[in-house]
């Protein structure tokens, strides 16, 4: 057990302590981690790889179905995962003062990318600062009505330091994007 990191030994422990307590709370049931129980997670997400945090709710549920768990993440891997739960969202006022939020909005179906630039996280973009302030300056030459030298050696300079954005959701995708984007490089001045 100590090869493993400390997100699985966390969440080792705080189960096997669960189901300690379900059988000693329950001695005389067959199934001792089918009772109802209510149990509170905080930083569920903590020190665990992705693949664990996405799957880690579901897990729960198969192995604890009448436990209710309240959890706090700041993982949006967590939430996407928690299709069928009550989200609650915490957040500061431009006081400081911390305001919740029952009403959070759904995200269901969102990609992980959509939920950190939704009002659950309200982060202004799933790329990078450097990326997106690069991008920022290239919607402002572009904006301009005629470019001059400077803004065409600004934007291929720009282009340079964005590099190639990702396009579609999956490698296959970016794959059939750049069988597209290389038929039409090689279909440029071909005659047809």
């Amino acid at each position: 057990m100590w090869g493993l990191s400390l997100g699985y030994r966390t969440v080792i422990a705080w189960m096997v302590d669960l189901a300690r307590r379900l059988v000693e709370w329950y001695p005389e049931s067959a199934r001792p981690l089918d009772e109802p129980a209510l149990v509170l997670v905080d930083e569920m997400d903590l020190h665990l790889h992705p693949a664990w945090q996405r799957n880690l709710i579901s897990f729960l549920q198969k192995w604890f179905v009448n436990t209710q768990f309240v959890v706090t993440a700041h993982s949006p891997l967590i939430v996407q995962a928690a299709e069928d739960a009550r989200i609650v969202l915490l957040a500061r006022d431009e006081t400081g003062a911390v305001q919740i939020i029952n009403d959070a909005p759904s995200v269901r179906g969102y990609r992980v990318d959509q939920i950190l630039t939704s009002d659950l996280f309200r982060l202004p973009s799933p790329r990078s600062q450097r990326v997106e302030e690069a991008l920022e300056q290239r919607r402002k030459i572009l904006g301009k009505a005629a470019l001059t030298e400077t803004d065409r050696a600004d934007l291929r300079r720009l282009d340079e330091q964005i590099g190639a954005l990702p396009i579609g959701e999956r490698p296959e995708d970016r794959e059939a994007m750049e069988v597209i984007r290389r038929a039409a490089e090689a279909l440029k001045g071909v005659n047809l």
